[in-house]
């Protein structure tokens, strides 16, 4: 099973209402950086578990976005 991490984040900031510039904040990086991550559909899985930590989900919860229908 594939999943888009991209798709993950994007859906995951628009449910808590995080923009780029607050994600790249939490994460020590630049907003470019954060739309690297949105537009890509792979990261590395310790980023990712870092991300859905900081949205208040499990990382399978995260993963799941992944695969909703939009």
């Amino acid at each position: 099973m594939s999943v888009n991490i991209g798709k993950c984040i994007k859906i995951a900031q628009a449910i808590n209402d995080v923009s780029n510039i607050d994600l790249a904040k939490e994460f020590g990086v630049k907003p470019q950086q954060v739309i690297r991550w949105r537009t890509n559909d792979d990261m590395s899985v310790n980023r990712a578990i870092e991300i859905s930590k900081f949205f208040g989900m499990t990382f399978e919860q995260f993963l799941s976005l992944g695969n909703a229908k939009s």
